[in-house]
């Protein structure tokens, strides 16, 4: 891996030295490791002497407030991203999950490089045109910020406790704790490091694994209690509905982990939770540890997309339990 990282290194420089202006942005939904590669990067940033501004899309789940205290994220881009020079998106695996994906390939890529850093292979065509001018990728690496700690020491950043926190952040929610295939010896090994740096193990384990209140866990029984298996393709499902979500003063990020949780269940090859959401909208959030299963094609045949272990997709219609069990009825559709 050393060579490679040297190698990005290099084109991380020249892009960076005469940029002025530095965007850093994820894409919707952000989880430990697109939130962690974020602020970790514009952490980093300062050692080059640059102020960079981060956005998300999404609202950031208050778990992960020991992370943006240091460094403020944007919900409104007050400024066009054709105003900055340099824009960088961590962990987006298909670059239509952020609403910029459209200014993206209007940009004057003569005023307006965007830098693509990701451990999957990355989506990044839109409409037929390139939303990237150059991509860091390494699919053996666990995690993006796992792959963030190679570009570091390549440009010889120092690593402070926040920088390293940040870093074990996204390390740690991408293996699931070390717990899922993501987790290698490497990865172990780097988290190893991080910790000699002071990140900061116990305050991520708090908020990732400890901070679910008595509403949340209200709804994760509902959504265990209508829990099927389906032993022929081992898919294992769940819904939840928007009465749900109001009855229990809730929004959608209450469900977080549900997917994944589900996806340990020891009969199942891959799970599949469905949520309402307001405007007749039905969210489906797919997750698999089998190595066989690429849950990205299956997102795509809705207009969807992700990870190959963690993938999702929209459509309209509405939740509806029958004597059958749970249904979909599409919109426009009588019962």
């Amino acid at each position: 891996m050393i060579q490679p990282y040297h190698h990005h290194a290099q084109r991380f420089r020249q892009l960076v030295t005469p940029a002025n202006r530095i965007l850093l942005t994820i894409t919707k939904e952000p989880d430990g490791d697109s939130l962690g590669s974020m602020v970790a990067m514009a952490r980093a940033l300062k050692h080059f002497g640059k102020q960079p501004f981060c956005y998300s899309p999404d609202a950031v789940p208050s778990m992960f407030s020991y992370l943006t205290a240091a460094h403020p994220i944007m919900r409104d881009l007050p400024d066009s991203i054709h105003d900055y020079h340099l824009i960088m998106i961590f962990d987006a695996g298909d670059l239509k999950r952020t609403p910029l994906v459209a200014e993206f390939i209007k940009r004057n890529p003569g005023r307006t490089k965007v830098l693509n850093i990701d451990h999957h292979p990355t989506v990044s065509e839109w409409q037929g045109r390139s939303a990237v001018d150059h991509h860091i990728i390494d699919t053996q690496a666990g995690s993006t910020t796992e792959m963030l700690w190679h570009l570091f020491d390549a440009l010889a950043v120092p690593l402070d406790r926040y920088l390293a926190t940040c870093l074990l952040t996204g390390i740690l929610t991408d293996t699931g704790h070390f717990t899922n295939q993501g987790t290698s010896q490497h990865s172990l090994e780097v988290a190893a490091q991080l910790m000699a740096k002071g990140a900061q193990h116990r305050t991520i384990t708090e908020a990732t694994m400890k901070n679910k209140s008595l509403g949340t866990l209200k709804l994760w029984g509902r959504a265990l209690s209508r829990l099927r298996l389906n032993p022929q393709t081992g898919l294992v499902s769940t819904v939840l509905t928007e009465q749900d979500f109001s009855e229990l003063g809730l929004d959608d990020r209450a469900m977080t982990g549900i997917a994944n949780f589900l996806n340990g269940l020891r009969e199942g090859r891959l799970s599949l939770v469905l949520s309402e959401r307001p405007g007749g909208i039905i969210k489906a959030s797919l997750r698999t540890n089998d190595p066989n299963v690429n849950v990205t094609d299956m997102a795509a045949e809705f207009g969807g997309g992700g990870h190959p272990k963690a993938a999702g997709f929209q459509i309209r219609g509405q939740l509806v339990e029958t004597k059958h069990g749970w249904r979909i009825i599409p919109a426009g559709t009588d019962r």
